[in-house]
């Protein structure tokens, strides 16, 4: 229960404030410009002169006031020569709907400042910030934090090392060793600095920032219960620049040196947008993708997720698919310096359970196929046409359909072995660069 002293006790202390607080009135005559902090009440109070220092100590149920703001704690030292305060105990400081907490602070009527070195915490009722350390300024309306600083908003969570907060606009500027981590969804991105406007659903991550999304997680228990086995279906997006659209766009976009992983598929290209609620990837800018033992390349590829696994891809201009060939699926290992090739302005693949199930390659289309008969290597065979449709079945070229101004030619083996190379079609260029995931920091 708070305890509340006699109204007979706290007369001499609430005339000597009156008497200070004319004092106080006094001295806002002489400097109009400066806006004194005020004494409001205390249990108890006593003043000194310690140099050239007017010097107030207020001790038990402290209530202090600078023009909107009001300041609250167990025990102060108040400065009047300096215009600042040393708070100590239960310290709480109010603006409009800010509240702000700590144990032991200090406030500079001069600056506007409030601070502190012993754990801070801070609500607006739109975020709520802790820190080991920060300031806060009532005039400005920012906030900077330090130390094992996290903020969070109804969107999402954010840790760094460094943040300051702007209250008029609702910036969050956050630096050194970025998390951010989104309540509603799987996601979560580390980032050397991000700008984060809440009311605006946008964030910007700056300085290589790394996306994770964690879509599913397949546990194996044994028959003691324990955890056997686990697999974490993860979908991995690294990039020199990041933004996230949440509003009712919900995209990740993101640009430079861009590299996504997700189980056997991996990409790379300039610029990536994610969008999230179609669950399609589009890549720009000399894109490149990878999905088993295949690498297809193009001037734009759009791929499409369906269930966490790839459906569809659609390849527009300088379209190329390239695939290792082997006599069949359940071969393990690949003929050298053998690749099974198709190019065209435009290239779609169908695919089901990840594997492809057909093509259809459009205009100048092109096609390149290793033979097999029974497992022997059996030649070569080449196409063109303005439409070429292959099918698949388990996982091999079931059927190739070449659909007005066919061209091809049929290469046996005895011309094909020691010079696979030379068959390759024009723009051919098989890569090793594909992109590995990137473990969550």
């Amino acid at each position: 229960m708070a305890h509340h002293p006699s109204p007979y006790r706290l007369l001499p202390v609430l005339a000597l404030s009156l008497l200070l607080a004319g004092m106080l009135t006094t001295q806002h005559s002489c400097a109009q410009k400066r806006s004194n902090v005020q004494v409001l009440g205390a249990d108890r109070l006593q003043g000194s002169v310690v140099g050239d220092m007017d010097i107030r100590e207020l001790i038990g149920n402290v209530r202090m006031r600078q023009d909107n703001v009001l300041i609250y704690c167990d025990r102060a030292t108040q400065n009047i020569t300096r215009n600042s305060v040393e708070l100590v105990g239960n310290v709480k400081i109010l603006q409009d709907t800010l509240e702000l907490r700590t144990d032991r602070g200090y406030y500079d009527g001069d600056t506007r400042t409030a601070s502190s070195r012993k754990g801070v915490y801070l609500n607006d009722g739109h975020v709520t910030l802790t820190a080991r350390l920060g300031t806060y300024n009532t005039g400005s309306k920012i906030a900077d934090f330090l130390d094992d600083v996290t903020i969070e908003d109804t969107a999402a969570t954010i840790t760094a090392r460094r943040m300051r907060y702007t209250r008029d606009s609702s910036l969050i500027v956050a630096s050194d060793s970025v998390r951010i981590q989104f309540k509603d969804e799987n996601v979560h991105i580390v980032a050397d600095s991000v700008r984060h406007y809440p009311d605006a659903q946008r964030s910007f991550f700056y300085n290589d920032p790394v996306l994770w999304q964690i879509d599913t997680v397949h546990a194996e228990l044994n028959s003691l219960g324990e955890y056997d086995s686990l697999e974490i279906d993860t979908l991995n997006i690294a990039a020199d620049f990041m933004q996230a659209l949440r509003d009712s766009s919900n995209i990740f976009l993101t640009e430079g040196n861009v590299r996504i992983v997700r189980e056997d598929l991996a990409a790379r290209s300039a610029i990536a947008h994610f969008l999230r609620d179609d669950s399609l990837i589009i890549l720009m800018g000399e894109p490149i993708l990878w999905y088993g033992e295949n690498q297809i390349t193009g001037d734009s590829i759009a791929a499409l997720l369906v269930n966490n696994e790839l459906r569809a891809l659609d390849v527009i201009g300088h379209a190329f698919s390239i695939s290792r060939s082997k006599p069949s699926e359940q071969d393990t290992l690949y003929p050298p310096d053998r690749f099974d090739q198709t190019s065209g302005k435009k290239i779609f693949m169908h695919f089901e359970e990840s594997s492809p199930q057909r093509i259809r390659i459009e205009q100048t289309a092109t096609s390149l196929y290793f033979l097999y008969d029974e497992g022997a290597l059996n030649g070569v065979r080449r196409e063109s046409s303005d439409l070429i449709i292959i099918d698949f079945a388990d996982g091999q070229v079931s059927e190739i359909r070449s659909i007005k101004g066919v061209e091809g030619a049929y290469y046996p083996e005895k011309y094909v072995t020691g010079k696979e190379s030379s068959y390759n079609l024009d723009g051919f260029e098989w890569r090793d660069d594909r992109p590995l995931m990137i473990r969550s920091r």
